[in-house]
């Protein structure tokens, strides 16, 4: 039998850590001492301890390393907990690349400009939803409060629960040959309700995007797509549906230009 110091010099364990393992029932003592309380390991539990030290070092968490040790002989089941492991760290390292390039690009925009909009860039997703909207091809983007004034005129005897946050969106698809704009405006709304001659009800799923809030004006909307196209190319996104605009404070409630905040979302995948 081995005394606790020894076997911590034997397994590279520490004392502390061989007690935590004996209150969490992952490695317990051979014997314990009546009298002395003191703790005794056997020779044949060497093996069990360097297995716990590969499997931490493989990543795992105790509560897993306790896991696998109850299934060890079963090599089906190992090789299972191996390959899952195996799937997460893979998903990690891909997950820490992509922080060093957004790490690195920023760096780079650091130097490249006094006021990089990389910082306010954030990549998150839009909740499904359920919303009413009205859809039409304009000859310019600034008829689009008349798609607005459209969808509050054909909806308004609906008694319709707007939802909070009510997420007024915009999405611009892709201009045909005709050059007209084809825009849809939505709105989330609780509940079901029927279409009417020109609004559509419908469900939205969720959707990851990255998006860049801008106060002010609609005019710097076009730097904003650049700068988000820029951003995407730059850390490995791929864009995979139609911008959004999220209109937080609109002309609906604010009159002046400045006061206006808009968050600019582009669908995102990665690569």
């Amino acid at each position: 039998m081995l005394k606790i110091g020894d076997f911590a010099l034997l397994s590279k364990i520490s004392i502390h850590m061989l007690r935590y393992y004996d209150e969490i029932d992952l490695l317990k003592p051979a014997q314990i001492d009546n009298f002395t309380n003191y703790r005794y390991y056997d020779e044949t539990q060497l093996p069990i301890a360097n297995r716990i030290q590969a499997l931490k070092r493989m990543g795992f968490s105790l509560t897993m390393i306790k896991q696998i040790l109850n299934e060890y002989g079963d090599t089906n089941s190992l090789e299972a907990y191996l390959e899952l492991q195996l799937s997460q760290k893979n998903e990690d390292l891909q997950a820490l690349q992509r922080q060093i390039t957004l790490l690195k690009n920023t760096i780079q925009d650091l130097k490249n400009s006094n006021n990089p909009k990389s910082f306010d860039i954030a990549v998150k997703e839009i909740p499904k939803r359920n919303v009413i909207s009205c859809r039409s091809k304009l000859s310019w983007y600034s008829q689009e409060g008349e798609l607005w004034n459209r969808l509050r005129e054909e909806t308004k005897e609906l008694n319709v629960q707007f939802a909070s946050p009510s997420y007024d969106i915009a999405v611009i698809y892709e201009t045909d040959s005709d050059n007209k704009v084809d825009v849809e405006v939505q709105q989330s709304v609780v509940g079901t309700y029927p279409d009417t001659v020109h609004t559509r009800f419908k469900k939205i799923p969720a959707i990851l995007v990255a998006a860049l809030t801008c106060e002010g004006g609609y005019s710097q909307l076009e730097a904003v797509n650049d700068e988000l196209s820029h951003w995407i190319l730059e850390n490995n996104y791929d864009l995979c549906g139609n911008i959004m605009n999220i209109y937080h404070i609109s002309p609906k409630t604010q009159n002046e230009p400045e006061k206006l905040l808009t968050e600019v979302c582009f669908p995102i995948r990665s690569r």
